[in-house]
């Protein structure tokens, strides 16, 4: 008898489980990336949002200067490519393509 996968995780989701996007994919998403950022964090109302958004890009992505307050999504998106590649050459982290 077949196992059942994990309720909720597709074939799909495990194939990119420990895996990062390959620049190519990313590149591509780039722009749908940052306009997510932009709506759903940083054109939110009050100061919450944009400074989690800003707190936790810093906290994760070295390669993000200080800088604007909270950084325009171009920074965060260019930060996050640098640790992508990082994690790559670094830790040998394979990548998925599809």
């Amino acid at each position: 008898m077949a196992k059942t996968p994990f309720y909720g995780v597709t074939p799909n989701q495990r194939e990119k489980r420990d895996r990062l996007p390959a620049d190519s994919l990313l590149r591509v998403a780039g722009p749908a990336i940052q306009a997510w950022w932009q709506h759903a964090y940083l054109d939110q109302p009050g100061a919450v949002l944009p400074r989690r958004f800003a707190d936790e890009a810093r906290a994760s992505l070295p390669g993000l200067a200080g800088g604007a307050d909270p950084p325009p999504p171009e920074e965060v998106f260019e930060a996050l490519q640098i640790q992508r590649l990082r994690l790559h050459h670094d830790q040998q982290v394979p990548e998925w393509t599809r």
